[in-house]
């Protein structure tokens, strides 16, 4: 390769932002714990899932996720869960000590709603993340 085709690559390698080591922990933080998710380990039976992502940014639940049990926040964490996807519609916030807790068949066909995104935030961090 030219020095000629290197000078681009050079000069965007130092363009890009570096990441320090907690900025790149921060990205994968794990934040949500949900108990009691069917189907996950393909046997029928529920499994557990644990939420990552950087606090402060919503999280679509995957496709596989199509309900669960119970969420807990991971210690140091307040999240919020929402009935729609991108962090939208009605929403309840649950922390380290008041944990969300599927209802169950509530009879007459009602069940629980469908939880699709969540957003997690650090305690005691202002801005959320």
């Amino acid at each position: 390769m030219r020095l000629t085709h290197l000078l681009p690559l050079l000069s965007l390698a130092t363009a890009l932002p570096s990441l320090t080591p907690r900025q790149r922990k921060e990205r994968d933080a794990e934040m949500l714990f949900l108990f009691g998710v069917p189907g996950i380990s393909g046997s029928g039976n529920s499994a557990n899932f644990i939420g990552r992502g950087t606090p402060g940014e919503c999280q679509n639940f995957p496709s596989f996720v199509k309900g669960f049990k119970e969420a807990n926040p991971i210690d140091g964490f307040t999240c919020t869960l929402y009935l729609e996807s991108n962090c939208r519609g009605s929403a309840i916030t649950i922390g380290p000590t008041d944990p969300w807790r599927a209802a169950g068949d509530r009879g007459g066909g009602k069940k629980d709603p469908v939880i699709e995104s969540w957003k997690c935030s650090r305690i005691g961090r202002k801005g959320g993340d």
